[in-house]
């Protein structure tokens, strides 16, 4: 029910549309360059999109939303970077004693230093008044007065900047050709590489977009490409370029940089939409330039994801079994037994102790069939050797004799279960799903997570877990099969790797076939932690290809923990891969925080509220939103006035500034009047699935990071996805 205006593939577009508004003083800068070289593309954007996609979800977006991206984009006007040094009408608001906020969406303005600024005790360049020279550059910093700004002219802004690090207190003053505004926490992030030979390249950057723009618009735009990456490779440095992506996959859930973006243009490459960025680059507690003229950073950005060496003799593996415990499921849980007892007993010393396992399973919702005792259950709060594991699945993960009212079990509910296991840090994680039916998909009543394939897919790229499937084909359930296998398959999918799954069918009338894969799978997994350790593999199981792509994700992962990103630069790259552009190689995600996140979380919480009671009572929508949260508001009677939801002020500012359509932002009386009970239950589902992945990530002491170090903990910041927002 949480959607983009546009598909997966033109996310990008709206977040790239929304950071040209919410970058501030950089759109006023940019916008003013991108005007003289793209004759206005600002202008010209919604008339271009004439005809396509893009266009359609515009209009739509205007109708509803009262035309917030083309808004997004005049609301530049008239701001500093078209003035002419007068005093500024930006949106901004400062006090004495607080940071500067933005009226619109009630967040602290920033800025991004340039290197080697500086910050003064007064708005005064002198030599003498340097409170802190040379500041680490592109680490964001509060802004509490400005003085004197001109950004007319793109090259040359005038004016001052009061500054400091936390929100507590201003530290000085910087000049505002030593800093770029930063209006709103949009960033991007990079993708997962996938492996070396099928994989993406990483992303080069460019000194200038025109440099850029050569690559682009050559006719052997891939031949071009390959060419820059190999004079790299070679030491042989294109004055065109400034720095690169690391080969080694960064995961910033793990290792948090930033990359916000200064200017965007668009462009199509065989039909698809791409985007042209301007990036700046910072990582928090590291500082000095990171380009490929600098020697020591070329060498580790160069650095291949199959390193190997003392790091990879270190790998572990945490290995949690999900199995689907009703009624038909006995013979493929005994076999199971038996090949991890086989698994073991191959174990070396070396190896034994390397591996964790898990035992996670399920059944169906006790609402409709209670003597089934459990939906899920993790019978290892913490995780056990194998020979535990061999214990626990014959006695006490046996299946049911009872049996269930549908075809479809929980294993939404299981795979969800199986996400919160105690896993080890640093292990490699992996989860194997066994089952012979589809799931009640999200809003069925038997449906107890919440969630569907998608959200549990995200949540595990996020965790860095990977997960197998086995679906176990019953012939006499043919209409089954497509709903269970795009499930599983889509659980399955592989990182860095969009059209593979690791999913394999078995033929559940055919025991030993079953049989065969789990001691080939167990055999496998035991060969591949030897070999990574460099370990004996005279008696090594042959690949199992689904299996071994999921180990190498993982791998990439594991190896890219000693990875370091660029920083300190500013650069123009693509958001697809210069030699295969379907490839995506940067996401957009948006920093919140603590403070933040629980106040989604509060809103939602209502409007699931308002949606029961209105149910129950049949009442009209805003009518129950107003008795649920009106007493909590500061102006209750907003909420009796509201046309749709996004009218009420009850969604905080921030978010309701971004230019992506949901349904619940659009919703209205007539449109919850006209829903069937189905589609309300839907959007309750849907609501609660986006409750449920606020709290896990609060509750994800690692995953929070402070931007700058004297940061308290209310303002760590988390980089979210856009399609977690509601």
């Amino acid at each position: 029910m949480f959607r983009c205006l546009a598909s997966a593939q033109r996310i990008l577009f709206l977040g790239t549309v929304l950071c040209l508004t919410v970058f501030g003083g950089i759109g006023h800068a940019a916008l003013a360059d991108l005007e003289a070289t793209q004759g206005n593309a600002s202008s010209d954007a919604p008339s271009a999109l004439e005809g396509t996609a893009e266009h359609a979800a515009l209009a739509d977006l205007e109708a509803t939303q009262g035309n917030a991206s083309s808004d997004a984009l005049s609301a530049l006007e008239g701001t500093a970077g078209h003035a002419a040094g007068g005093a500024l009408d930006d949106g901004v608001v400062c006090q004495p004693g607080a940071p500067c906020l933005e009226a619109a969406t009630q967040l602290p303005l920033r800025v991004l230093p340039r290197p080697f600024s500086a910050i003064y005790r007064e708005a005064a360049a002198n030599e003498d008044g340097i409170v802190q020279a040379n500041v680490q550059a592109f680490k964001p910093l509060y802004v509490f007065d400005r003085q004197g700004l001109d950004l007319s002219q793109a090259a040359d802004p005038r004016g001052w900047y009061q500054v400091g690090r936390s929100k507590t207190e201003p530290e000085g003053w910087m000049q505002a050709k030593d800093v770029l505004e930063w209006r709103q926490a949009l960033l991007v992030s990079y993708t997962h590489p996938g492996n070396e030979l099928e994989g993406r390249s990483p992303v080069l950057m460019f000194r200038d977009r025109s440099a850029l723009e050569a690559i682009v618009d050559d006719m052997d735009m891939a031949g071009k490409a390959k060419a820059l990456y190999e004079s790299v490779g070679a030491g042989k440095i294109p004055d065109s370029v400034v720095s690169m992506e690391p080969k080694r996959f960064v995961d910033i859930t793990k290792q948090f940089y930033v990359l916000p973006i200064l200017q965007w243009t668009q462009t199509q490459i065989n039909g698809d939409d791409v985007r042209l960025l301007q990036l700046a680059a910072a990582v928090p507690g590291a500082r000095g330039a990171d380009t490929v003229g600098n020697a020591d950073y070329l060498e580790q950005a160069q650095v291949g994801r199959d390193a190997g060496g003392a790091i990879m003799r270190d790998v572990k593996a945490d290995i949690v079994f999900v199995i689907d415990t009703s009624r038909s499921m006995q013979p493929f849980i005994d076999m199971t037994r038996e090949a991890v007892a086989q698994m073991s007993r191959q174990f070396i010393a070396e190896t034994a102790d390397r591996f964790r396992f898990g035992l996670v399973v399920y059944r169906d919702s006790l609402e409709v069939a209670p003597q089934l005792e459990y939906v899920s259950r993790n019978l290892t709060p913490d995780l056990v050797s194998a020979d535990q594991l061999v214990g626990l699945l014959e006695k006490e993960g046996g299946a049911t004799a009872v049996g269930s009212v549908d075809y479809a079990e929980e294993a939404f509910a299981g795979v969800d279960a199986a996400l919160r296991s105690t896993w080890r840090d640093g292990a490699l994680r992996f989860v194997i799903l066994l089952g012979d039916a589809s799931s009640h998909p999200k809003g069925h009543k038997q449906n107890t997570s919440g969630k569907d394939e998608t959200d549990l897919r995200r949540e595990y790229d996020d965790a860095q877990v990977h997960l197998f499937a086995i679906h176990l084909q019953d012939p006499r359930a043919k209409e089954d099969h497509p709903l269970a296998l795009a499930q599983f398959g889509h659980l399955a999918r592989v990182r860095g790797d969009e059209s593979s799954s690791a999913i394999k069918e078995v033929n559940a009338f055919e025991e030993g076939e079953y049989k065969a894969l789990a001691e080939h799978l167990t055999g496998r997994i035991n060969t591949l932690l030897s070999q990574t350790m460099g370990g004996n593999t005279t008696a090594a199981a042959a690949p199992l290809a689904e299996f071994d792509k999921l180990w190498e994700a993982a791998l990439i992962e594991y190896v890219g923990k000693d990875a370091s990103p660029p920083k300190d630069i500013v650069a123009w790259a693509m958001d697809r891969d210069l030699i295969n552009p379907a490839d995506k190689a940067l996401d957009v995600r948006v920093l919140v925080t603590r403070e933040q996140l629980s106040s989604l979380s509060q809103t939602l919480d209502q409007v699931v509220q308002a949606v029961m009671r209105a149910e129950v009572t049949q009442g009209q929508f805003f009518e129950a939103l107003q008795g649920v949260a009106g007493q909590a508001m500061k102006r209750p009677e907003d909420l009796g006035g509201a046309v749709k939801l996004a009218d009420t002020g009850l969604l905080p500012a921030f978010i309701q500034s971004l230019p992506y359509k949901s349904d619940i932002l659009a919703l209205t009386d007539d449109m919850f009047a006209s829903m069937t009970a189905e589609q309300r239950s839907q959007l309750e589902w849907s609501i609660l699935a986006k409750l449920d992945q606020y709290r896990t990530i609060n509750e994800q002491v690692d995953a929070w990071f402070r931007v700058n170090d004297t940061d308290p903990d209310q303002d760590m910041v988390y980089p979210l996805h856009l399609d977690y927002l509601p």
